[in-house]
């Protein structure tokens, strides 16, 4: 009661179909990341007041970097 090895082929691969589709059904019940930001306003949706003028600084800031002068050496 030997299979021919196109038997064997036939049935591994009917068999091997069977398991992707069983696999592919346990991860769709997986819940999935969705970048999706349409889902409502966050909890802590009270009004803020705008920042008046004094309450932002003036900034001052460095000047640039001056990259260092070097010798004019040949090697």
């Amino acid at each position: 009661m030997t299979e021919d090895l196109r038997q064997k082929q036939i049935r591994l691969t009917k068999e091997l179909a069977q398991v992707k589709a069983m696999n592919a059904s346990a991860n769709n019940d997986k819940v999935k990341k969705t970048k999706d930001m349409t889902m409502g306003f966050p909890a802590d949706n009270t009004p803020k007041p705008s920042p008046a003028s004094s309450d932002i600084p003036d900034v001052i800031t460095l000047p640039p970097k001056r990259r260092g002068k070097t010798e004019n050496i040949p090697f």
